[in-house]
């Protein structure tokens, strides 16, 4: 059995026009046609609309990509429709997706300074990806909540509001208090989680809500760095991109790896799961392979510095790791290599299905080689088990 712990959806037309408040529409992503023709979503901040042919047309060979110049009724329905998805979801021999909000179209609104846009974009997109597009097949899709920007209190509403509708799990965009750093004002915010017993993840693009407006406010004065911005342009051939520009998110890979890495010292020096035993915590998108040896650098902090700094902690930091959190990647060799330091219940597979680093329709061909040599109770464990166990699916998923 496959299934995913991390998936997502394309928006359709619809979205904002059916599930934000009228008041808001103005504001809201618009879609527009970019200069091929096709479709292409306009998102604040941006230089310019992002086409939807990367996430619209998944399992395209490399040398067939197009990502502009594609519409809407000629992209693969199931990247925006639950329904459809059940389709794509059997060829890729998959039996369910936990679905994940997308940072793009989310940070239209997170990133917002008005908080009462925030929350009116974190709402529309909660209420239609449990409402519509994951009611379409309530035993094979499986919806995360957004958490806004705008401090504990509107999280702790977003949480309990989450339970009454049935998602699975929350993703936070930034620490709970909207700030830089874990610190005791978060405290009511974990605490709501462990007594909901709902998982919380953190997933690619997680920063503080000053660096949300900060950076913000440099794209719209165009004045953020030319490099996490960078594009290709194959209609220029006098544009010779240096080794970084082939792919916009190469710059960034080592950015938000070390971000992770960060968040994880933070989380396990902290003395959170010794406050909040019961709590889960999930690294979504951020490959394992690193993990070991992160697990090596915290546990030296903390013996060297436990009594001179008081890290007053029960267990060294690595125990908390395998006892409370969990990591995901698509196709990591180094992390499955290493799955015995990382733990092997710590290991979740996924297919960023209909993104574009997915292998859609490849992915059990892909999964059964980058698992080559496993064992089968650890296989499955890994491609399945331990995304039911973590997100609570054992009553809710099908049986297959």
């Amino acid at each position: 059995m496959l299934i995913s712990a991390d998936s997502h959806i394309l928006d359709p037309p619809h979205l904002w026009d059916r599930w934000l408040p009228a008041r808001y529409r103005d504001q809201a992503p618009q879609l527009v046609e970019d200069a091929d023709g096709g479709h292409a979503w306009r998102y604040a901040g941006a230089r310019e609309p992002e086409p939807i042919g990367l996430a619209g047309l998944p399992g395209r060979p490399d040398d067939q990509l197009r990502p502009s110049g594609v519409r809407y009724d000629e992209i693969r329905p199931g990247t925006f429709d639950g329904a459809a998805r059940l389709i794509d979801q059997d060829a890729d021999g998959v039996a369910a997706e936990v679905i994940f909000p997308s940072a793009r179209p989310m940070g239209h609104f997170l990133d917002d300074p008005d908080p009462a846009f925030v929350l009116a974009g974190v709402e529309a997109y909660n209420r239609f990806i449990v409402e519509e597009f994951c009611s379409a097949a309530p035993d094979r899709l499986f919806p995360v909540a957004q958490l806004p920007t705008t401090g504990v209190d509107d999280c702790v509403r977003t949480l309990r509001s989450c339970v009454e509708q049935g998602f699975v799990g929350a993703v936070l965009p930034c620490w709970p208090t909207g700030g830089d750093h874990l610190d005791a004002a978060s405290a009511p915010f974990w605490s709501c989680a462990e007594e909901l017993g709902l998982p919380i993840c953190m997933h690619v693009g997680f920063r503080s809500r000053e660096e949300r407006l900060l950076l913000r406010e440099l794209q719209e004065r165009r004045l953020d760095d030319e490099l996490t911005s960078v594009r290709f342009h194959p209609h220029r051939p006098d544009h010779a991109p240096r080794p970084l520009e082939y792919h916009h998110r190469a710059p960034n890979f080592g950015v938000s790896l070390g971000r992770a890495a960060a968040v994880l010292s933070d989380l396990l020096l902290s003395g959170l799961f010794d406050a909040h035993p019961g709590l889960r915590i999930g690294f979504i998108e951020t490959w394992v392979g690193w993990i070991p040896r992160a697990l090596e650098a915290v546990d030296d902090i903390w013996r060297r510095n436990r009594h001179l700094r008081r890290i007053l902690l029960r267990h060294p930091p690595s125990h908390y790791w395998h006892s409370h959190m969990t990591g995901s990647f698509l196709d990591d060799r180094a992390g499955i290599q290493s799955r015995y330091a990382i733990g092997v219940d710590n290991l979740m597979w996924s297919t960023d299905y209909p993104h574009f680093g997915t292998f859609w329709p490849r992915s059990r061909q892909v999964a059964e080689a980058s698992l080559s040599g496993v064992s089968a109770e650890e296989r499955h464990r890994i491609l399945a088990g331990n995304c039911v166990r973590f997100y609570g699916l054992t009553d809710r998923i099908r049986s297959t």
